[in-house]
């Protein structure tokens, strides 16, 4: 008998690929039940039209080439699925065709399938697609939360993904059932939040600075006063946020492996989206900021790899590098007391 043996730990799982695919697929059905329900048999249309080709996609390419179809795992129709509701109801059926079989034969296969592209092939179709068609891929509205009825159901909303906020709460679960890691959303959420709070802090205090004010706990005041002001919390509690932070950045090909680095992935991706958004806007943001962190995400991951007992971290690289530079004239050296 023939033993497979590898280094441990061993951990025995019954999540398969499969599982995984059909999961998310669930986890999105009550948005597309909801789309389908504000923007009609256009929306329906558009899903259908994408999960198809998508499908239709893969079974082509893997029976033209002589490989094993998989299209039984669902990830074709997962991809289908999550690009169908990036694209606007209104779009003619031809785009979602298109859309279904670039993100298949280009977004997947031209990188060498299943967990060999480097970009999401949501995106990866998206951004072509929006690139080349804008004037159909341009929703008519954009969606901002005013009130709390919002989050169940978002009547601004141009595109489907954006109907309901809160009906993407199937991606938290995913985090419980730990489907995925909770560390790219936790710290991609937290980042794109934090970031307007502080500006916002850090200019009221040099206002309270500036007129000579220099109580702490006027200081402190102010952070909650901007927190209720703050102009971003509206738009960054969409939708297509929430979707990005939940089924886009959680991508396993296209972000790290290690822990630390899919803290760091997750922070890159809040800054990067939360400049995208503030000097656009927070729905084309959420798309195009994460398709640039994809670019950086292989670098994030070969820099975050442990190191091999007995050589140094990362921390001490950087500070051997740092004192390396230093003159020696510059440094505290210990000498003998003879």
């Amino acid at each position: 008998m023939t033993y497979t043996i590898s280094a441990p730990p061993h951990k025995k799982t019954k999540l398969d690929f499969k599982t995984l695919n059909l999961s998310k697929i669930i986890a999105l059905l009550p948005l597309c039940l909801a789309a389908i329900y504000f923007f009609g048999v256009p929306a329906l249309g558009i899903i259908v039209a994408c999960v198809l080709a998508a499908v239709a996609t893969e079974f082509g390419i893997q029976t033209i080439f002589k490989q094993k179809v998989t299209i039984a795992d669902g990830h074709a129709a997962l991809l289908g699925l999550m690009l169908a509701l990036l694209i606007p109801p209104e779009a003619p059926i031809w785009i979602a065709i298109v859309s279904g079989f670039f993100a298949i034969a280009v977004g997947k296969h031209v990188f060498g399938g299943i967990g060999s592209y480097i970009f999401n092939p949501v995106l990866v179709s998206w951004v072509f697609v929006r690139s080349a068609w804008s004037s159909y891929m341009t929703p008519v509205s954009i969606p901002h939360v005013g009130q709390f009825s919002d989050l169940f159901l978002e009547p601004g909303a141009g595109l489907m993904v954006g109907v309901s906020p809160i009906l993407l709460i199937g991606g938290v679960y995913l985090i419980y059932k730990r489907y995925v890691d909770w560390r790219v959303p936790l710290a991609f959420f937290a980042t794109m939040v934090a970031i307007p709070q502080t500006l916002l802090f850090i200019s009221g205090v040099a206002a309270l600075v500036k007129e000579g004010v220099l109580n702490p706990l006027m200081y402190m005041s102010q952070f909650f006063v901007f927190l209720e002001m703050s102009p971003e919390l509206p738009y960054a509690m969409i939708g297509a946020v929430f979707f990005g932070i939940l089924f886009l950045a959680t991508d396993s090909p296209t972000s790290p492996v290690t822990k630390s680095g899919r803290i760091v992935y997750g922070i890159l991706c809040g800054v990067v989206v939360f400049i995208y958004g503030y000097f656009g806007n927070y729905v084309d943001g959420v798309f195009y900021g994460i398709f640039l962190a994809n670019c950086v995400s292989s670098y994030i991951e070969f820099n975050t790899m442990p190191a091999s007992f007995g050589t140094m971290s990362l921390p001490e690289k950087i500070y051997r590098n740092i004192m390396d530079k230093i003159p020696a004239s510059m440094k505290f050296e210990v000498m003998d007391n003879e």
